[in-house]
């Protein structure tokens, strides 16, 4: 494909949701409305974010996998000449594959929602933010100028702060202005880092900024040091990095299931893609200066997440399955910042494939969630696992088998998308980058480690207690039923408070039925399908996405070189 066309999709890839947004709010046309204007603005959701998606197929068929490494589909236009800032987009192997993954979210959630619309306002607002937010969100991926970084950056803030407090669960109004105070916090001492950039060396261009003989030369010890922390912090925040995270279990638990899906399976990303485009490259010196501390709270924040997830499986803690999920994240994250902490070739790239692999999973896992709470009523475990008894598995085979399936990716199982990117963050961690405290990184690298090991632990409680229930009560309860050995008030019991179903005669009752709740629907399938296949085939072929971050990494590291 010619270079003209890669630009035209990839400003297609930020434009068409805006143009989308926009035609969302305007009435449909009298041909389009369907079965009224409720269904027809989610129908357009669905065409617009599949355009996107097509958008980035094709541009991931015409990108040229033999040279990763090479910024392709690149527009450099001068926007503010006074200051120099540019509309400077391209990808290369780093920034490409959160693209297609941003799309191929955006475009689920938007099917999604076509079937399972969440309770509020009219889904014209709902329509028109969702495209909002996948603009923004393409566009922190897409841009090489700091500015523009920074533009995109916030873009996004606005429209997931809406998502969440208008169609949000309990506690959402709460939850929503947690996240956008901490965000817009965050942002704001971001700001004044880039700032500082481009103010010393003259220049906003990320390109020439990580390039060895380009403005970078420029940049003293100090500023690089300033520099970074101003910047870390507003990524940090949004990574996120314990202890900064603590806005993220509000907001998954109020968001709706397709805010919950984009915040962790995309705008977590944005974070930690600011560390590998802006301050490893361009800030290298202040980068070495902060690893070890970035990398003691990373490791930390892994144990730690890991830690609040066994509080809230445990039987009588009223844990949220949401919450469990967010707090998982800050464990799955703290694993990418480990990698990228220990400035090596990889470390970064399994900062990356983790970045994917949790995109895709956690994904799954909020949008499995969602639909228990759309099905029960309730994300709390104790209810879960006391309604549904023995039986997610028995009543539910398919929903049961693939919340199952989601789970053991999530905690890392070899052969699944989920060990890859977490393997390699701990092999770079065993060899940091030269003047890094090796001693100190293998103390990190045990930590996660451990965390690996509770990860193991509260996810199979999970599908212990939800997918399988109460098993052993239920179990001696009814096999003392059928033998007609129980008491009828031992069955009532057994069967958490079931009716008494045995006849006054002493015969043997029949065993309880369970509650019947559906299985996959079919819009489920369609919407959940993809990332369960994409987890398989990341796990048993991570070379397809290696061999596109690797040689980005190695020249991104070695100075544009």
């Amino acid at each position: 494909m010619n270079h003209t066309a890669m630009q035209i999709l990839l400003a297609a890839l930020i434009v068409l949701p805006l143009l989308g947004a926009a035609g969302a709010l305007l009435p449909a046309p009298p041909g389009l409305r369907g079965r009224g204007p409720d269904q027809a603005v989610l129908r357009h959701g669905v065409t617009v974010t599949g355009v996107v998606l097509a958008a980035a197929i094709a541009l991931a068929i015409g990108f040229d996998h033999d040279h990763p490494a090479r910024m392709q589909a690149t527009t450099d236009i001068s926007w503010i000449p006074a200051l120099d800032i540019r509309i400077h987009l391209g990808v290369d192997g780093i920034s490409f594959p959160l693209v297609v993954l941003t799309a191929l979210l955006t475009f689920l959630c938007a099917l999604y929602s076509y079937f399972k619309m969440p309770a509020g306002p009219s889904p014209k607002a709902f329509v028109a933010l969702l495209l909002l937010l996948e603009s923004g969100t393409l566009a922190t991926f897409a841009v090489l100028d700091l500015v523009l970084f920074f533009l995109a950056f916030e873009m996004v803030l606005i429209p997931m702060y809406f998502l969440i407090a208008r169609w949000g669960g309990a506690q959402r109004q709460a939850a929503a202005w947690k996240f956008i105070l901490y965000t817009l916090l965050g942002s704001v001492v971001m700001l004044l880092g880039l700032l500082l950039i481009g103010v010393k060396s003259g220049t906003f261009d990320m390109v020439a900024l990580a390039t060895d003989n380009g403005p970078k030369s420029q940049l003293s010890h100090t500023v690089q040091l300033v520099a970074v922390l101003a910047i870390g912090i507003g990524l940090a925040v949004k990574s996120p990095l314990w202890p900064l995270h603590s806005w993220l279990p509000d907001a998954h638990t109020a968001a709706p299931t397709v805010g919950s899906v984009l915040l962790a399976g995309v705008l977590l990303k944005m974070g930690t893609y600011g560390f590998v485009r802006i301050a490893l490259p361009i800030t290298p010196e202040g980068m070495h200066t902060f690893a070890p501390y970035l990398a003691a709270l990373a490791a930390i924040g892994i144990v730690y997440g890991s830690l609040a997830c066994l509080a809230l499986v445990r039987k009588g803690a009223k844990g949220d399955l949401k919450r469990l999920i967010a707090y998982s994240s800050v464990g799955h994250m703290g694993f990418v910042l480990l990698g990228i902490a220990s400035m090596t070739p990889t470390g970064v790239n399994g900062a990356l494939f983790a970045n994917i692999a949790h995109g895709l999973i956690t994904g799954l896992l909020f949008f499995l969630v969602g639909a228990l709470k759309d099905r029960y009523g309730s994300t709390d475990i104790d209810t879960l696992a006391g309604s549904t008894g023995a039986a997610l598995y028995g009543k539910a085979p398919r929903f049961g088998g693939l919340l199952a399936f989601a789970a053991v990716a999530s905690l890392g199982i070899p052969g699944l998308a989920g060990f890859w990117g977490e393997m390699l963050a701990m092999f770079g961690a065993f060899q940091p980058a030269a003047g890094l405290s090796r001693p100190a990184f293998l103390t990190f690298m045990v930590l996660a480690g451990i965390g690996t090991l509770l990860t193991a632990a509260y996810l199979l409680l999970v599908v212990r207690r939800v997918c399988m229930g109460s098993t052993p009560d239920i179990a001696e309860s009814t096999a003392a039923v059928e033998e007609g050995t129980a008491t009828d008030a031992e069955a009532a019991a057994g069967h958490q408070g079931a009716p008494d179903t045995r006849p006054a005669t002493g015969r043997p009752a029949a065993a309880p039925r369970l509650p019947v709740i559906p299985d996959l629907a079919r819009y489920e399938y369609a919407a959940w399908t993809p990332l369960a296949v994409l987890t398989v085939l990341a796990g048993l072929w991570p070379a397809a996405l290696l061999g596109l971050t690797d040689p980005a990494v190695q020249q991104l590291l070695g100075g544009g070189k």
